[in-house]
């Protein structure tokens, strides 16, 4: 038992033969015996070392505009000379390239300076570093930067947007670490196009800045990101509908207003819209330096759809004024059936000046009665304006005949056809009171008809005017009126 124990303990000291190149594990083993990362590559204190920095970018991820942070996939390419790693290739069987990992090396410390991540760390991608035989270092790393962008909504959603991605080393300064443009374009080679945004340019920047903390030069490469919104989404789902609910809301002037649903198909559109000024409240940033074209135009139909209820119960007071029998003023007769109906070409039955005097002269209702039942004889004294002529059912007061009626009975007889005559007089009057009133109210319902005519082609201008006049303010209209 305790010899195979010693077995094992002298079989796991045996080293095992490497199988690698032993060019380049000999290589690695030259380099890295004395390195230390930690040492800034230069051939003396004074001078610096040249960095040359480039990005290329590969896809714009999202833009939220609420937080106004940019997230972009982009992959970094830093070139820069370590005189520490260099060697003579034919001493080494001819290699000429070797692949360190980068927490070997000395890397600068270049990072995003408009950093919006607190997972900044974890965002570069740690990749090897390619070294070449005459001490050239080549980083190529990938990352996914989320980046602080001030979003300019006064267009929104036809907006374009200026985004940086300011680079730069955090410790060394311009005479320690000098940074140098790889490419005076950006490398635009193997960007993947957004959904919503397009790319219109990106501008590569080098600057020098004198920050208040230390008197030395810092410089920085600013990559300048010209986006510009896809509004097509936007007009589909939020500008369409406010549209469509406006005409709606217009067609208020179009409903009969004995419907009672006027002042109703109001206040609905005025609620649907503003559900919508609610989703896009939740997408903008909460800033009072611009107000968004969309919000400006959402208010202007807000503002007019609300002055067109009010008008609506206008209109409405107006066609409901006939009940109080009042007659319409001779000036709005003129004016609104007179001149608006002509100009809007609408059709008018007008009843015209009621002639609630046509039976004032007619003469009343006579009953002819015998002479010998005057008010002497017990006959009602409404006979007395009534009765004038004796023939009721003779011309002669002599005949005979008339004796043989009872002289209760023709009392009687009279005394009805009074009453039948007086009945028909107060319900003539009371028809002619009747056709008066409703000529009047049939008046106003036309000038509330005219009057709702004019308001819908009135709201109709004003609105088509103000979306048009709105649109026409967005960057998109300028370039092609250009």
């Amino acid at each position: 038992m305790q010899h195979s124990r010693s077995v094992r303990t002298k079989l796991s000291q045996i080293v095992l033969p490497c199988y690698c190149d032993e060019s380049e594990y000999r290589l690695a083993q030259y380099l890295m015996s004395t390195y230390d990362r930690a040492v800034r590559p230069s051939r003396n204190a004074s001078e610096p070392v040249n960095v040359t920095f480039g990005l290329s970018l590969t896809q714009i991820i999202d833009v939220d505009e609420r937080n106004q942070i940019l997230t972009t996939n982009c992959w970094l390419n830093q070139i820069w000379v370590d005189y520490s790693l260099q060697w003579n290739s034919s001493d080494f069987g001819g290699v000429q390239n070797l692949r360190i990992p980068a927490e070997r090396v000395w890397k600068p410390d270049i990072i995003l300076y408009n950093n919006a991540d607190s997972l900044y760390n974890s965002a570069v991608l740690s990749t090897n570093v390619i070294v070449s035989s005459d001490g050239n270092l080549t980083w190529l790393s990938s990352a996914i930067f989320k980046s602080s962008c001030a979003i300019n909504v006064e267009y929104f959603p036809f907006d374009e947007q200026r985004c940086t991605m300011k680079f730069s080393s955090w410790t060394y300064d311009g005479l320690q670490v000098n940074l140098v443009i790889q490419t005076e374009e950006a490398d635009m080679s193997n960007y993947v196009p957004n959904g919503e945004w397009d790319l219109v340019d990106m501008l590569v920047e080098h600057n020098v800045v004198y920050y208040s903390c230390c008197p030395e030069p810092y410089p920085d490469i600013t990559f300048h990101m010209i986006l510009r919104r896809r509004p097509l989404f936007y007009v589909f789902n939020l500008i369409l509908p406010c549209v469509l609910i406006t005409g709606i809301a217009l067609m208020s002037f179009y409903m009969p207003s004995d419907s009672g649903e006027k002042v109703t198909l109001g206040i609905t559109t005025l609620l649907s819209m503003t559900v919508f000024l609610m989703v896009i409240g939740e997408s903008m940033p909460p800033t009072s330096e611009k107000l968004p074209l969309i919000g400006l135009y959402y208010g202007v139909t807000i503002s007019l759809v609300s002055f067109a209820t009010g008008l609506s119960v206008v209109t409405l007071n107006i066609h409901h004024r006939g009940m109080r029998g009042r007659k319409v003023p001779p000036y709005v007769r003129k004016f609104v059936l007179g001149f608006l109906a002509n100009i809007l070409w609408i059709g008018l039955d007008a009843p015209g000046d009621c002639d609630c005097n046509k039976n004032k002269d007619r003469t009343p209702t006579h009953i002819e009665v015998p002479e010998k039942f005057s008010d002497n004889e017990g006959l009602p004294r409404e006979l007395n304006g009534v009765t004038n002529s004796r023939r009721i059912f003779t011309s002669n007061h002599n005949n005979t005949g008339a004796n043989q009626f009872p002289d209760a009975f023709e009392r009687q007889l009279l005394y009805t056809l009074a009453k039948v005559a007086q009945a028909l007089e107060r319900n003539e009057y009371r028809l002619n009171e009747q056709d008066k009133k409703e000529a009047i109210k049939l008046e106003w319902q036309q000038v509330a008809l005219v009057i709702d005519r004019f308001l819908l082609w009135i709201f109709i201008i004003a609105t088509v005017g103000s979306t048009f006049g709105i649109l026409y303010m967005s960057p998109h209209t300028k370039l092609f009126t250009m």
